[in-house]
């Protein structure tokens, strides 16, 4: 099951009377692609479809769907786990390589990313701070960066170091982790 079957299948749960078009929405997925999913799941067991009337349908999760939600949710968490351990690893060894006695500071725009790194860092006592403002970054930094993007707006500081893409590990490592419980 992919990432987008498992988000249908939750807002399924929160709303049994959402429409195609509003699972499209909030989902990100082409409206095309909930309709085919849905048959998938209808014919799966997972969901079951219910006629309102002429024009409208509920689908309702079926305690089947419900279990392999529970199912593929328990299996994210154990790669996502594993995968923040990874990026754990490399940034203690970052930390052992440039000093802990220095300020990392933590550019980039993804949310998510950033709360990992910065609860790492927490987690390790090693004085950091998030910073989007090119400006504001000193020279005695380190640098923790994790969109490509973001290495056009960096490339000209003065920084004695920078260092590259957290965010890669989990492109390389998710479809390795998926690969073993899929």
């Amino acid at each position: 099951m992919q990432d987008n079957e498992i988000l249908i299948l939750e807002e399924l749960e929160k709303n049994s009377n959402i429409t195609q078009r509003d699972l499209s929405e909030k989902t990100g997925l082409s409206l095309g692609m909930v309709n085919i999913l849905l048959k998938k799941f209808i014919k799966k067991g997972f969901v079951k479809l219910e006629r309102l009337n002429s024009k409208s349908f509920r689908y309702i999760l079926t305690p089947e769907g419900f279990k392999e939600k529970s199912k593929k949710t328990i299996e994210y968490m154990k790669i996502y786990y594993r995968i923040t351990l990874l990026i754990k690893q490399n940034i203690e060894r970052i930390i052992q390589t440039y000093g802990r006695n220095r300020t990392y500071v933590l550019f980039g725009k993804d949310k998510e990313m950033k709360e990992i790194i910065e609860g790492i860092l927490k987690e390790l006592r090693v004085r950091h701070i998030a910073e989007n403002d090119v400006e504001k970054i000193e020279s005695t930094n380190v640098v923790l960066y994790w969109n490509v993007e973001d290495w056009e707006k960096l490339e000209g500081l003065k920084c004695e170091f920078l260092m590259g893409e957290c965010k890669d590990i989990f492109n390389k490592l998710i479809p390795f982790f998926l690969n073993l419980f899929l």
